[in-house]
């Protein structure tokens, strides 16, 4: 019983102090204001860009193109891009926003730019964290393309008890941790009032790309669903900007603990705005949302899989 209490009685000071240091943060670091774009239609379908996208998009593109498509980070430099016409586009990375036309050794990002730049000629939604604002990215797509509307929101992460971050979350003024940009694009279309939301490509098998070396050094193989084969390897993961030194398996379980951990508050903030995420992914280790599976013909709609999805909840 005395155990019980203490443990009551420190998990309130926990959220007690997380709660008060998270509006510290709101009050220096989140904009005032901040208004999302509603939705143009009642589902959506955020798209990660994990190996098995491949298979959603060579099997239910049909399905795909009945929701609004939100797309996340390389996904532009992909032959897919022109083809989906994208409403949505969610970048995260704070790389992104920090370096501009002499930075070396970040070549994808200025592929990002280039296809934004030159392949965009639809209506469409760029979202960025609010600190981008100004940067050497934002100003080239800004001139260069003048279709794509930049839409800022606040990535300061909101932590303590959770009517508190429920509330700060729903006002826009922060979000969750988002320990990958999926998280961030989930985040965000549940704000703007989607009744469903539909993952594709949220892999989430990083684990299975991990390896030590006989230096000890940890190694990952990034692969994507647009990856050729020759171009994913083993790699080092540098935990310092030397270059020096790689991080620890008990620093790359704890980054994976923290993608799921934020999967699971995800799903808890969706459940308190009454919006269902549902896990089309044709692979995915993700267990905090409902999966749901496609028929392999491809011929199912958005209105048959939602039907069927609310008869067996």
């Amino acid at each position: 019983m005395l155990e019980v209490a203490f443990n009551s009685a420190v998990t309130f000071i926990s959220n007690l102090t997380h709660s008060l240091l998270s509006l510290a943060k709101i009050l220096i670091r989140s904009r005032w204001g901040v208004s999302l774009p509603a939705p143009e239609q009642p589902y959506c379908s955020v798209l990660g860009n994990g190996p098995s996208l491949s298979d959603s998009l060579a099997n239910h593109l049909d399905f795909l193109l009945e929701t609004e498509l939100v797309c996340v980070n390389f996904f532009a430099a992909t032959d897919h891009f022109t083809r989906l016409r994208p409403a949505n586009y969610v970048l995260a990375d704070p790389n992104c926003f920090t370096f501009n036309e002499t930075t070396v050794g970040r070549e994808d990002l200025h592929q990002i730019i280039a296809a934004l730049i030159s392949r965009v000629d639809w209506p469409m939604r760029l979202f960025v964290p609010n600190f981008g604002k100004g940067s050497y990215f934002i100003r080239k797509v800004e001139v260069g393309n003048p279709v794509i509307k930049i839409v800022y929101y606040n990535p300061t992460i909101v932590r303590g008890f959770a009517w508190f971050r429920h509330w700060l979350y729903s006002t826009n003024m922060g979000m969750l941790q988002a320990q990958t940009v999926i998280v961030t694009a989930l985040n965000l279309s549940i704000n703007r009032g989607f009744k469903q939301i539909f993952l594709f490509g949220a892999d989430t098998s990083w684990h299975e790309q991990i390896r030590i070396d006989d230096q000890n050094q940890l190694l990952i193989k990034q692969i994507h669903f647009y990856d050729k084969p020759k171009d994913a390897a083993f790699a080092p993961v540098y935990s310092d900007p030397h270059r020096t030194k790689t991080f620890t398996m008990a620093s790359q379980f704890l980054s994976l603990h923290k993608v799921f951990r934020g999967y699971e508050m995800l799903r808890e903030y969706a459940d308190y705005k009454g919006v269902r995420i549902l896990n089309a992914s044709a692979k995915s280790y993700i267990d905090a949302f409902e999966r749901v599976q496609l028929n392999r013909s491809g011929n199912q709609s958005v209105s048959e899989l939602s039907d069927e999805t609310k008869t067996n909840s």
